[in-house]
């Protein structure tokens, strides 16, 4: 049977055993526009998402007055407004999953 000849690590000072960064490493490396561009489309999310959730607050107002109004009833179109403001509001707060954890 062969023995293997065991190899023995060089040892180090106690102070030095991190490793010197490359020059253009992931750490090193800058990049600007990435986060920018980021926090700027996730602003432009929040304000859709805000603007989409305002106007189907804004169709539930107007249903509710026109429900405690005289008629009682609100008008034939307030359904047809509710649902798309509804459908925008879910597809605004949707668009923000992207900007979720990663």
């Amino acid at each position: 049977m062969a023995q293997m000849a065991s190899r023995r690590r060089s040892v180090a000072a106690p102070g030095h055993r991190s490793r010197r960064v490359p020059a253009r490493s992931r750490v090193t490396v800058r990049r600007s526009e990435a986060p920018l561009l980021r926090s700027a489309t996730l602003s432009a999310a929040l304000r859709d998402s805000r603007a989409a959730l305002t106007s189907l607050e804004g169709e539930l107002d107007a249903i509710l007055k026109s429900l405690r109004g005289v008629d009682g009833a609100p008008e034939p179109a307030a359904a047809d407004r509710l649902r798309g403001a509804t459908r925008a509001a879910a597809a605004a707060v949707a668009s923000l999953g992207a900007f979720g954890r990663r």
